[in-house]
Formats: C-alpha cells, structure tokens, sequence
C-alpha cells in the first residue's frame, strides 16, 4: 500500500518529502520574502509564497503520482 511520505528536516531550510526536495529559494531586491522551490532532481514544480504551500502541493502530487499508479495497474490484464 502506498502512504504519503513524512515530511524530514534538513539542513538550511530544506525539507525531504519523499522523492521530493523542498528549499528556501534566496531572497533579492525585487522579492524580500522567502519563497520556496519544489523539485525532484530532474525537474522543479515551481515557487511558493510559504513551507505550507509547498507542502501542500507535494502531497498533492504525491497523491495524484498514487492514483496513476493504481489506474494503470488496473488495465493490465
């Protein structure tokens, strides 16, 4: 059975969730608030306004990546 990965702390910020990595994107000039960036090593999902949004957004994928699996399994026969 598939369960939704615990998210783990990391050094500077960063956050483990699954085969996912989220980190703090540096501040600048043009944007002072810390955002955060969702990849997973071969692909970035994006930057979000807090750790909470990014969160949400990897457990969301993690559920829909759950829900492809599943289907596919049920057409083989």
């Amino acid at each position: 059975m598939n369960r939704i990965p615990i998210p783990v702390e990391l050094n500077k910020g960063r956050i483990k969730f699954g085969k996912l990595l989220i980190r703090p994107v540096r501040q600048n000039i043009t944007c002072p608030l810390t955002r955060y960036q969702v990849e997973d090593g071969a692909y970035c999902y994006g930057k979000f306004d807090s750790r909470n949004q990014a969160l949400m957004y990897c457990r969301q994928l993690h559920r829909i990546k759950i829900h492809e699996r599943i289907k596919e399994d049920a057409a083989q026969i």
